[in-house]
């Protein structure tokens, strides 16, 4: 009788993450973890952790270039980075920040949405929104562009907004709020990310609006919650209130650093098995 080897199961690429994906979630409710990505090799690890959604912020000016502001993220490095993190990271649901001043109008805002999806690969964009914005909003989710609309502290507007500062903590603030999150996701909003707000704020869109909802120090009625990576690994003097230190990066870093300078002063660095050989000349006894 003959036998049959029998063949290996054929394993599957994990699924994409997408929009659906998130919306799932919201429903079952499974909690939704994203965090901030602005590189290649730092997505594959993110990737590989398991975190389902990743955010190309414009907080890449500060924690990439060193500025004081997000101002300083044009829509060239923006793309740019964010095409790199696709790579690194082509199973997550990659959402990707529109720049300051990159939607002053609903026609320039579509060119510059299309063109940043097109050319970086993401799922995406967020924008730094409040009722205003609604036919802005309408006319990227009219092209088929799904929108992610932005609430509370606004980093983009933080002059106009006083600094840095919690938003929504008085009952008109919290209803203006409520009122322009329902507004944009009437007018096309298929996710909303609220930034330092009360959870207060945060119930009451949730119960309102059947989006997922992101919230950056915005409780724990959101849906997923989202922290730029580098507060998380100890990069910021002062991380905000709502972030947990979870690892000291630049401390292993600095380590590193301290141990290839002793080597190399001490002429430890580089030892023979760092050094390329002739080919003719046979290696030493």
């Amino acid at each position: 009788m003959k036998t049959h080897k029998r063949s290996s199961p054929v394993t599957s690429a994990p699924a994409r993450i997408t929009l659906q994906t998130l919306r799932d979630m919201r429903a079952a409710p499974q909690p939704i973890a994203m965090l901030t990505c602005y590189d290649f090799p730092t997505a594959r690890i993110l990737a590989a952790a398991g975190i389902p959604t990743l955010l190309v912020g414009d907080s890449a000016a500060n924690t990439v270039l060193g500025e004081e502001t997000t101002l300083k993220a044009t829509m060239d490095f923006l793309v740019t980075i964010t095409a790199a993190v696709r790579r690194g990271a082509p199973g997550v649901f990659l959402l990707a920040d529109m720049p300051f001043a990159s939607y002053p109008d609903a026609r320039t805002a579509a060119l510059n949405a299309a063109r940043f999806l097109r050319e970086s690969g993401a799922d995406a964009v967020k924008l730094e929104v409040d009722g205003r914005h609604e036919k802005i909003v309408g006319t990227l989710a009219a092209a088929g562009i799904t929108v992610c609309a932005h609430l509370g502290l606004l980093p983009q507007r933080a002059l106009q907004q006083g600094g840095y500062k919690a938003q929504g903590r008085t009952p008109a603030a919290a209803q203006r709020i409520t009122e322009d999150a329902l507004a944009l996701v009437a007018a096309g909003a298929s996710m909303l990310l609220l930034e330092a707000v009360p959870d207060e704020v945060s119930r009451g869109i949730s119960r309102r609006a059947d989006v997922p909802l992101i919230g950056c120090g915005a409780g724990p009625s959101c849906d997923g919650h989202v922290v730029v990576l580098h507060d998380m690994l100890g990069y910021a003097a002062r991380p905000p209130r709502f972030v947990d230190v979870l690892a000291d990066v630049p401390g292993v870093i600095d380590g590193a650093a301290r141990r290839y300078l002793r080597d190399v002063t001490r002429r430890a660095y580089p030892a023979p098995r760092h050094q390329y050989r002739m080919k003719d000349n046979p290696p030493a006894e």
